[in-house]
Order: C-alpha cells, then sequence, then structure tokens
C-alpha cells in the first residue's frame, strides 16, 4: 500500500513551477500496545480503558471547552483562543520556494529533523517533464536546495537533493532549536592532560581498521525482534519464559591504562589473538598512574 499523501503543492525553481506531493520516507515500525485492565496476573481476559480528560476540581471537559493557556510569571494562566493563535499562523501557501543552493558537506547533520519524498503529482506530460529536469539539475550540480514549507500550519525549513532517482525533502532545525554545546557544561579540555602523541596514532589507526563501507541492511531492530517472538510465545503458550534477572550495569570507567586499552583494542580489530608489548613509556605511565 503506497504511503498517504501529507501535503500537495507545488516545487518553485526560478520561474518553474513542479506539481509535487509529499510522503513520509519513514515507516513507524515500533511494536505498540493498547492500554487495558489486566483480568490477572497472567493477563487474561483485558478490557480497553478510556481516557478521560479532567480538570483540578475533577470535573471531565469537553474537547471544545479546551484551549490553549501559556503561565505567565506571577503564575496566572494567559488564555488563548484559535483566533488568537490563528493571528500567528504563517502565511498559507502551497509553494516550496528554492532560496538557495548549498553544498551537502557545509549542513550539519544535526540541523535535519525528518525525512519525505518528493513525488510528481500533476497529470500530463508537462508536469513529469519539470519534475526530471530538476531532478537531473540537482543531480548533476551534487548541492542541495534550502528552502521553506507550510505544513500542518507551521513553517518548516527544508533541505532538497536527488537521491536514488527522487527528489528528498528532509525538515531542518532552526538554528535556535540547536543547543549550544558550550550549555552543556561537558566541553572536553581544559585542565584535562593531551593525550600523547602515539596514543593519537593508535586511536586513528584504530578507526581506520573499523572503517568499512556503510551497509544499512547489517544492522536490525533486535529489541523489536525479541519483542515479537515474546508476543508470540504468549500467544502460543499462554506463558513466557523468563530469564534471571541480571544487575543493572555500572558505567565503566575510563581505562587506567589508555596506551594499553588502545593496543589491545587494535590487536583485536586487526584479529591478532595478542596485542603488541606494552612499551616501556606505557609501563612507567601505569606505574604512576597506580
Amino acid at each position: 500500500m503506497p504511503p498517504r499523501s501529507m501535503w500537495t503543492g507545488s516545487l518553485s525553481f526560478g520561474l518553474v513551477n513542479v506539481p509535487v506531493m509529499v510522503v513520509s520516507a519513514t515507516r513507524d515500525m515500533d511494536v505498540h500496545f493498547h492500554q487495558v485492565r489486566r483480568g490477572d496476573e497472567d493477563g487474561g481476559s483485558a478490557e480497553r480503558i478510556e481516557m478521560k480528560r479532567v480538570a483540578e476540581d475533577g470535573k471531565q471537559v469537553p474537547w471544545s471547552k479546551i484551549g490553549k493557556g501559556w503561565e505567565l510569571e506571577d503564575g496566572t494562566m494567559l488564555v488563548l483562543t484559535q483566533k488568537d493563535l490563528d493571528a500567528a499562523a504563517p502565511e498559507k501557501t502551497r509553494t516550496i520556494d528554492i532560496e538557495q543552493f548549498v553544498p551537502l558537506a557545509d549542513i550539519d547533520p544535526i540541523s535535519f529533523d525528518h525525512p519525505y519524498w518528493l513525488i510528481p503529482a500533476g497529470e500530463g506530460e508537462g508536469a513529469a517533464r519539470a519534475y526530471t529536469l530538476l531532478l537531473d539539475v540537482m543531480k548533476q550540480a551534487g548541492t542541495v536546495g534550502i528552502g521553506r514549507i507550510v505544513m500542518r500550519n507551521k513553517e518548516q525549513l527544508v533541505a532538497l537533493r536527488e537521491r536514488d532517482g527522487l527528489l528528498s525533502l528532509t525538515t531542518m532545525k532552526f538554528a535556535e532549536d540547536i543547543r549550544d554545546p558550550h550549555d552543556t557544561g561537558a566541553i572536553p579540555g581544559g585542565e584535562a592532560t593531551e593525550p600523547e602523541q602515539r596514543e593519537i596514532e593508535d586511536a586513528v589507526a584504530l578507526i581506520e581498521e573499523m572503517t568499512d563501507d556503510w551497509k544499512p541492511d547489517t544492522y536490525e531492530d533486535t529489541h523489536r525482534a525479541r519483542l515479537l517472538g515474546l508476543i508470540e510465545q504468549k500467544r502460543k503458550q499462554g506463558t513466557v519464559d523468563l530469564p534471571e534477572l541480571e544487575p543493572e550495569p555500572k558505567p565503566q570507567k575510563a581505562p587506567a591504562d589508555l596506551m594499553a586499552a588502545l593496543e589491545e583494542s587494535l590487536a583485536k580489530a586487526r584479529g591478532n589473538k595478542k596485542p603488541r608489548a606494552k612499551t616501556a613509556a606505557a609501563k612507567d605511565k601505569a606505574k604512576a598512574e597506580a
């Protein structure tokens, strides 16, 4: 079953308009459950529960009476009506205007949000011709088009590029949405000891040994597979084989001998059974740290 269109309009490239539809490029594969009232400890018969909206006085609130409130500094609640919110709504448009083109390498991946596909939506040869033209041009340019789209009454920044013979659209975070790393209070450096040149060389060598082509099919959601297997076992047997509870693991500490840890990791990455012998400097460092 093809994905449902989430937006229909046109992609504007100069004076060229390309009719397109927006469909999500991902699908929700999470295992979802219903909230129910259990019959007994083993499950048994169950009834779905109903969620109700209740005010502080305990009275149920109908949907028509639910508004949006903004808490002021003094603790009072400012109530905004839908008409109030409509005044701040972006200009309604059915056009994605490409404002500029930038190299993909210039965009930090932290800015990307949700991916979509742009599919040709118009009828006739003209729509397909315009879509193919823009697709070929963007593929040859190797750049990303930056524009804006109004979707779900919200203006969003988007990045557009050619991918696998189609145009892709990815919503982006605005600069103000991204937290400054200096605000985390966890920036390395300062009084920390600078790594030795040998440590840097071994770390770079370890990265090189672990570097390979990206093959997304080799990674799978093992938790989802275990959960579906558990559901099937419960359906067939009525019970689930419970494993022994293991204690919560503690966070691993940094190695006392960083050089030795790097050498051992590098040896394993290269398939060696034994790591290289410790250097005199590494031995002296380990003694000093001990």
